[in-house]
């Protein structure tokens, strides 16, 4: 009664409603609260529970013993490292890494410790590493999964040993983070959905055809491929077979110093495709060009565009191909393969109705029999050979 009255009296006055703070049930894990309802105020209950007060970046979590954890670290900005990386790094019992002065200088800089937790892995020691860290795994120890920069296992080392971890039975988490290859698709808009197509209402698309739509490659797809081999009869047949024809982006990783003879090889083939490469990203020379490869492969022969290629990563995207495009090098392909498929006897001599028309002369006609008399007489010489060396003669 006494409540209602305060509000009452509050409302005639015009004032907002005040009401006391005793009026407020906190006790217990039941706590009342005021509501206003449409025919006047109300109490809602609100359950909290016990860690609802806890801050979730400062409360304390539990590292899971005995795993293996694949970290993800910042490909430039340190201001990248999530706070869960940072708790799994300070928490883990060893840190597996396949450059141990790269990830000691990255630990110092975060005030991660890393005296005596640094382990070593790579293809030489790759078998001996493995035995010795499942051990200490299933020995109730934990383990942090890093490189030197962005998510292992994704065109770097580790997941012959994130394999033989499940195969022996070890639980394998992730910490997820940076990654170079979906940063480069983020900043070269080349990935696209369904639902990004431009919709016209006027045209009713039938179900098979809604089906292709939403099955097609292009749909956010793209085909990541590492680094394009050294050699440029290798690259060659890659972009051939598999960059020509993709209706999605391709993604490669590419160093400085080959960048040039990559774009020569792309230009050669796809002259008319759209070449987009990120040059350190999130870092302060961070850079996109996008271009043809032969346009762009002009830009880095100049004398500003030098100095990008002198350290730092590269990322090349490749525009995926439309579909008059791939039908046109289908075709093509098909009819050099045709060609080589023909007999140099189909090639060279004629047809027999050019034979039909072409005179026959006179020159012509005797040498036509001195070559057979001559093809006789070695026959006959052959057969002399072999009787004489078999001893019948």
């Amino acid at each position: 009664m006494r409540l209602r009255r305060i509000i009452s009296a509050s409302l005639q006055v015009g004032s907002p409603p005040v009401i006391p703070s005793k009026f407020f049930f906190t006790s217990g894990a039941l706590a009342h609260t005021p509501v206003l309802h449409k025919k006047g105020y109300g109490y809602k209950r609100t359950r909290l529970g016990e860690g609802d007060k806890e801050n979730p970046l400062t409360k304390p979590s539990s590292i899971d013993k005995g795993a293996l954890h694949v970290v993800s670290v910042p490909i430039g900005n340190l201001k990248d490292f999530s706070y869960r990386a940072l708790e799994v790094l300070r928490e883990v019992d060893y840190i597996v890494t396949t450059d141990r002065p790269a990830t000691k200088s990255l630990l110092d800089l975060v005030n991660v410790p890393s005296q005596g937790r640094l382990i070593h892995y790579s293809v030489s020691n790759q078998s001996s590493t493995q035995e010795r860290l499942v051990e200490l795994l299933k020995g109730g120890r934990s383990m942090a999964l890093v490189t030197t920069s962005g998510t292992p296992c994704v065109g770097d080392v580790g997941s012959d040993l994130v394999q033989a971890m499940q195969a022996d039975g070890v639980r394998v988490t992730a910490v997820p983070g940076p990654s170079a290859l979906l940063s480069a698709l983020a900043v070269s808009g080349v990935t696209f959905t369904s639902h990004e197509r431009p919709f016209d209402p006027n045209r009713k698309q039938g179900k098979m055809e809604t089906i292709k739509a939403l099955s097609s490659l292009r749909d956010g797809s793209f085909f990541f491929g590492n680094m394009l081999p050294e050699s440029s009869t290798a690259r060659l047949q890659i972009i051939r077979n598999t960059v020509a024809t993709a209706q999605h982006p391709c993604v490669f990783y590419e160093i400085p110093r080959r960048i040039l003879p990559v774009l020569q090889d792309i230009a050669s083939l796809l002259p008319q495709r759209r070449v987009y490469i990120t040059h350190e990203l999130t870092k302060m020379n961070e850079s996109l060009h996008s271009d043809t490869a032969e346009r762009l492969t002009q830009f880095y022969l100049g004398q500003e565009a030098s100095t990008l290629l002198k350290m730092g990563q590269l990322v090349i995207v490749i525009g995926g191909a439309t579909p008059a495009e791939v039908e046109q090098w289908v075709t093509k392909e098909m009819d050099k393969r045709r060609r080589l498929r023909q007999g140099m006897g189909e090639l060279m001599s004629p047809t027999v109705e050019e034979e039909k028309k072409t005179p026959i002369k006179k020159k012509s006609k005797l040498k036509l029999k001195r070559r057979r008399l001559f093809r006789k007489k070695r026959e006959a010489m052959i057969k002399r050979l072999s009787w004489s060396r078999s001893g019948y003669v």
